[in-house]
């Protein structure tokens, strides 16, 4: 998700939504100047979110309310991970759905020019309850608790870093690594669906999903860690 900046004059009178270049362009500001164009699947991703977002805008739907939802089409996805059945392969369609609206959340506002430092806040309150959500499917499906406490203090663990080497201004943090939130939708989603096609090993299923989910955890701490220690080596004291 992304920052939702308000403009005081923005409520006395209309505001032109912005075109897909310029969302392009303040993606790329507020992704410490990721280029969109680098990769073809973040460019794609990004031209379907524009899509998918601007007629909110005009349907003059907040960002806020799709931040909630999201949230809460994740924590719904958790009550559907019900091992022995077959509903986590509903379980799987809301996670995917919601880390789709986790994106849309930043279209909506970007477009409308609402971008704010309380919706750069509740997006990353909203990120991190959703990440939970995702393990807490796993575990409803039955991961070992150990495992998921272990994914969670990792996944944690790599937004914190991040944000302090942000605080620390330390440059181009915005790097990818292989546990992103994108990553980590794909993994529950997977998880949810292996178990919901096979209900009778779903156990298993999750068990094997949760400790897929923990080896790419540790991998993308570690390339985020390794990554930061150059870039803090080449910052000006």
């Amino acid at each position: 998700m992304v920052s939702q900046r308000s403009v005081s004059s923005q409520r006395d009178s209309p505001v032109r939504p912005a075109t897909r270049d310029e969302y392009l362009s303040t993606w790329s500001t507020l992704h410490n100047g990721i280029d969109p164009s680098s990769s073809v699947l973040v460019k794609w991703w990004l031209r379907v979110v524009y899509t998918l977002s601007a007629p909110l805008v005009r349907a003059s739907v907040s960002a806020h309310a799709v931040t909630f939802t999201a949230v809460v089409v994740a924590g719904a996805a958790v009550a559907l991970s019900r091992p022995g059945t077959s509903a986590p392969l509903l379980a799987a369609v809301l996670i995917a759905l919601s880390g789709l609206l986790d994106s849309i959340d930043g279209g909506v506002a970007m477009i409308g020019r609402t971008q704010s430092q309380w919706g750069y806040l509740l997006d990353t309150v909203a990120d991190r309850c959703s990440d939970l959500l995702l393990l807490a499917s796993g575990f409803a499906l039955g991961a070992p608790m150990p495992l998921v406490v272990a994914v969670g203090v990792t996944t944690l663990l790599h937004e914190m870093a991040r944000a302090r080497a942000v605080g620390a201004g330390i440059p181009d943090v915005g790097f990818l690594t292989v546990w992103e939130r994108p990553s980590r939708v794909i993994a529950a989603a997977v998880t949810a669906t292996v178990a919901g096609a096979a209900p009778a090993s779903a156990g298993t299923s999750a068990t094997i999903g949760i400790s897929v989910t923990c080896a790419l955890a540790v991998l993308g701490f570690t390339q985020l860690m390794f990554g930061l220690h150059r870039r803090a080596d080449r910052t000006p004291r």
